[in-house]
């Protein structure tokens, strides 16, 4: 089982240099950052997907698969110096529990 990172480019560098092999930088086009984002819940060997704000064009999609799928795992991180607004997972839970407050 692997670890894979789908972020911005300082993301992805500091993760290779903490040893994680599968780090994609995210692509700025949309269409390029699905196709990224597919291959990567695809692949059967990934067990954890770290995301960053370079993300967040997929938050919709994202959500859907969190809701759907067990597997990879995917972790949200928020960029140095900035919070995620809302989080994914506070998305998520909203909508479980029919609080939505958007």
């Amino acid at each position: 089982m692997q670890i894979a990172v789908l972020g911005n480019k300082s993301a992805v560098v500091g993760f290779r240099l903490a040893g994680i092999k599968r780090c994609v930088e995210a692509a700025n086009n949309i269409v390029e950052l699905t196709r990224q984002f597919k291959e990567l819940t695809s692949d059967e060997d990934i067990a954890l997907l770290i995301i960053d704000d370079a993300c967040q064009p997929l938050r919709d999609e994202i959500i859907r698969f969190i809701e759907f799928n067990k597997k990879p795992v995917i972790v949200e991180i928020p960029c140095k110096g900035k919070r995620i607004e809302p989080s994914i997972f506070e998305s998520i839970v909203k909508r479980a529990t029919g609080a939505r407050g958007d």
